[in-house]
């Protein structure tokens, strides 16, 4: 739907804000020399000067990939999340989706082997795996192996004395590479390794909303970035047109609703969205 005109300036209000804070975040205004003055913009100004908004608020996402390196070497594809920067949401060629927080690297090949999917972690990160039974994930780190088919987990493997999973939904499999423990960790449970033993105890549920609290996406698709949020939304679920699904976009939420969400996305892209209950359709 075309957005009514008091929508439209709440959200040019907002991607103001939104810059304002990224900027004075990121050190980058000017410091005051004179009293600010409060200038009021006719309504077409005020429409050239969103686009500016989020023109900005974009260049500053391009500055902040400074916080994010991608390597390929050899056909193997490495991908870092700096010290104090938001989560990055990255989404493999199976689908499954990785978040990962901050000081955190995962090492994957571009093509995943027929028979197995593999990836190396050093840090915490969240992921939500495509079901694929003919075709394991596993998640290697420096204490253990990681085994599933298809389920939501984390896992924090920070250096070679702390291990910890927590598993959302579904089920996996854990191998510690130093004596061969293995041990199946279900939906609402943890592993901790305790003297070198790996021990189930309750999962603290919490852990995985501080992954959407402050989210960074990389040239992803809409698709992806709608499925993402999707994963946490309750309320609301986002389906978005096949003719603009492929779109791709750089951009970094802080707290906002998935209703905002949309409609930045869409201010940003220039798209379109109806709502009919809880579903909201975003289209050319």
């Amino acid at each position: 739907m075309m957005i009514n005109k008091e929508k439209q300036e709440k959200i040019i209000d907002i991607a103001w804000e939104h810059l304002y804070q990224r900027l004075e975040q990121d050190n980058l205004l000017p410091e005051k020399e004179n009293p600010v003055r409060t200038i009021f913009l006719p309504s077409g100004f005020r429409w050239a000067a969103a686009s500016v908004a989020i023109l900005c608020i974009c260049i500053v996402s391009i500055w902040m990939l400074k916080q994010h390196t991608t390597i390929q070497t050899n056909e193997m594809m490495v991908l870092h999340n700096e010290r104090n920067a938001p989560t990055l949401a990255t989404t493999l060629e199976d689908g499954s989706i990785v978040f990962l927080s901050e000081q955190t690297t995962i090492r994957y090949p571009e093509h995943f082997q027929e028979d197995k999917r593999m990836i190396t972690l050093q840090g915490n990160a969240f992921f939500e795996i495509s079901r694929q039974p003919e075709r394991p994930f596993v998640v290697d780190t420096e204490l253990a192996e990681i085994e599933v088919l298809g389920t939501f987990f984390h896992v924090k493997s920070s250096d070679a004395s702390s291990f910890l999973l927590s598993v959302k939904s579904g089920e996996v499999k854990i191998t510690h590479k130093k004596n061969n423990q293995t041990i199946r960790v279900k939906a609402g449970e943890a592993a901790l390794l305790v003297s070198d033993y790996l021990q189930i105890t309750e999962a603290d549920m919490h852990l995985f909303n501080t992954y959407f609290e402050k989210i960074h996406f990389k040239d992803e698709r809409i698709a992806d970035i709608a499925r993402i949020i999707n994963l946490h939304s309750t309320s609301t679920r986002i389906e978005v047109s096949p003719e603009v699904d492929n779109r791709q976009l750089t951009i970094t939420f802080s707290g906002e609703t998935p209703e905002l969400m949309i409609q930045l996305i869409c201010l940003a892209l220039n798209l379109n969205y109806s709502q009919a209950q809880n579903i909201i359709y975003i289209t050319p």
